[in-house]
């Protein structure tokens, strides 16, 4: 019996088996489809692209494409698929976005890359700089305080260091923050003034005749280089903004993330301050040319004249010589008249107002002739390099009035406060030309030295002494002798220091001019010569490596002094605030065996100031002289 049906036709296995394969195929699936990161939105977008540039989606073109995704914010975002509807040439029909040949034509890919090129040779360059301003801070900071390096200028104060720490915090701000979304016009007008600024203070500088002889090639350099290291931020800010605005819709352009606003603000601030520091720093140099105008007109009416002080001409001390011939035709006109009163100032004065009482003697016919100056940092005196001693003052001072004054008489020596101390050393090392030496409320030596550790670095600040704890006068910061710091003016290193940094931008100099009404005589010679730079240099330099030399230069001369005449002068106020002190003008007293009075005085150690004072030490000036 047949399996057929009936009416069926019989069908080989061959054609079986195909018939079979064909009915298989009807009811095949396709395997799922794997599943993509890209969104429905990515196949729009290119598709949309490609329908923009003639294309359409062929039979053979992938619905979904494999696209990694990228968080981007602000004007870090910089070309994304839906871009491709506004630029030119859209990517080739590959699987591949990234295509050398559609990149290497494309408009905005060319702008973003110029852009990253120049940021990376602008950060090179200015790391460059960051590390020669590094380098030129430490070799500045030796040079200026311990020994020199770099030939020092004679208008030697903090100003130079000031602008290269500015240099280098403002441009460690344009190096950290340079993303390409971190623009603000203002940022660039702040570059343009920080850039102007320090050429603005060299030419004050160059404009007044005193200065311009004075200023060296450092400092000329230093301020090109400060005013240089601020170009390259503008040069950053102005090719930022170029491209910003070739990248991105005008609409665009000042859109910011409320991170990036803060980041700007932050590098804007320090920024600024840095711009009112500058404009301080020029204000002070303002004031002090106008001060040194005055001041000049002042001495140049008097017998004073600005001398050379070493054979290398390199420093002028400021000297004023009173009934005095300079330069005489021959040592014997003058060798019949009475020596000549030379007086040293004291640590925070000068003769102009702590040598009246020598002027006034000279006024009354009472002495013939003397001279009186300016120590180097004082007044109108060129600054000192570094290290400087008392020696070196001594040689100094010899070499102005021997060698370049040409005075051959000899010299009755006063020497008043700090200043008695270059008065020993002088009449030590000049035994040939000195006859007397008057010692007025003179320091001793060991004011350079006693707790010199403590006097660099500041105290616990406990109000006592860890060597007393019971009592006394230390208050932790301060020398424990009893003695009033603010009489003779001793103040720690580290803290002088930090105050010349400070009074670089002269507020209390523009205070005493606005707010107290003192004149540039003031300034420059009296009560507010203590906020000069130069002058606060030359403290920081005699707290430093200089007490250690000027101890010794002391403890030499000692010797010296055995047979020279010699008469001291003290305070009976000051004795009786401090028996150390009493103790030590008593130790003065020894220093010479022909040793002609020690007279203690009425008055406070500003005894010039007391008229009784003034005249009974006038009366021991004139019995040394006599004697």
């Amino acid at each position: 019996m047949s399996n057929t049906r009936e009416g069926a036709t019989p069908l080989s296995s061959d054609v079986q088996i195909e018939h079979t394969a064909q009915q298989a195929s009807h009811i095949r699936q396709d395997p799922p489809i794997e599943q993509s990161d890209s969104s429905d939105s990515d196949v729009e977008n290119i598709q949309q692209s490609r329908r923009n540039i003639g294309g359409t989606p062929g039979e053979g073109d992938p619905l979904l494409v494999k696209k990694k995704k990228t968080k981007t914010k602000g004007r870090n975002r910089l070309l994304h698929p839906e871009d491709y509807n506004t630029i030119e040439n859209a990517p080739p029909e590959d699987d591949e976005y990234l295509d050398a040949e559609f990149y290497a034509n494309n408009g905005r890919f060319q702008v973003h890359k110029n852009y990253i090129v120049f940021l990376s040779n602008w950060k090179s360059v200015l790391n460059i700089v960051l590390l020669l301003n590094t380098l030129l801070l430490i070799i500045m900071f030796v040079s200026e305080f311990f020994f020199e390096i770099l030939p020092t200028s004679r208008l030697a104060s903090f100003n130079n260091f000031i602008l290269i720490l500015i240099s280098l915090i403002g441009n460690c701000f344009n190096l950290w923050f340079n993303k390409i979304g971190l623009f603000s016009p203002f940022d660039l007008h702040l570059n343009v003034a920080l850039t102007i600024l320090p050429l603005l203070n060299l030419l004050v500088i160059l404009f007044v005749k005193y200065t311009r002889q004075r200023i060296n090639n450092i400092s000329i350099v230093i301020h090109l280089w400060t005013a240089l290291t601020f170009s390259l931020g503008i040069f950053q800010a102005y090719n930022l903004r170029r491209y910003i605005k070739n990248l991105s819709p005008p609409t665009a352009q000042n859109k910011h993330t409320m991170t990036e606003w803060i980041e700007i603000a932050f590098r804007n601030i320090v920024k600024f301050i840095s711009l009112i520091l500058l404009l301080l720093l020029l204000f002070t140099t303002f004031l002090h040319s106008i001060d040194l105008s005055n001041a000049l007109r002042h001495v140049n009416k008097e017998e004073s004249m600005f001398v050379w002080a070493d054979q290398a001409h390199t420093k002028k001390l400021h000297i004023a010589c009173h009934g005095v011939d300079i330069n005489p035709s021959s040592a014997s006109d003058n060798l019949s008249h009475q020596p000549i009163v030379l007086y040293e100032h004291g640590g925070e004065d000068t003769s102009y107002t702590s040598g009246t009482w020598i002027e006034e003697l000279y006024n009354l016919g009472k002495i013939e002739r003397y001279c009186v100056y300016d120590r180097f940092g004082y007044g109108l005196s060129d600054s000192i390099s570094a290290p400087s001693s008392l020696k070196k003052s001594a040689e100094a001072l010899r070499y102005a009035l021997v060698e370049e004054l040409q005075l051959k008489d000899k010299f009755v020596v006063v020497g008043y406060d700090y200043g008695a101390l270059v008065a020993r050393v002088f009449a030590a090392n000049n035994r040939d030309i000195c006859s007397g030496l008057l010692l007025v409320e003179g320091w001793n030596e060991e004011l350079l030295l006693k707790h010199y550790l403590r006097r660099i670095f500041p105290g616990d600040g406990n109000g006592q002494d860890p060597k007393n704890p019971d009592g006394g006068n230390d208050k932790g910061d301060r020398i424990d002798y009893g003695i009033p710091e603010k009489e003779i003016g001793k103040r720690y290193t580290i803290q002088t220091w930090l105050y010349g940094i400070w009074s670089a931008f002269g507020l209390n100099l523009q205070t005493s001019w606005f707010v107290s009404h003192r004149g540039s005589m003031s300034r420059i010679f009296g009560k507010d010569m203590v906020e000069e730079g130069s002058f606060i240099r030359n403290k920081v330099l005699e707290s430093l490596s200089s007490s250690l030399i000027s101890y010794n230069d002391i403890l030499a001369s000692n010797l010296k002094l055995q047979d020279i005449k010699l008469s001291v002068v003290s305070s009976k106020q000051f004795i009786k605030i401090s028996p150390i002190w009493g103790n030590w003008q008593r130790q003065l007293t020894k220093l010479s065996k022909k040793t002609v009075e020690w007279r203690i005085i009425d008055g406070d150690h500003q005894f010039f100031k007391n008229g009784n004072g003034a005249e009974q030490a006038q009366d021991v000036l004139l019995r040394l002289i006599n004697e």
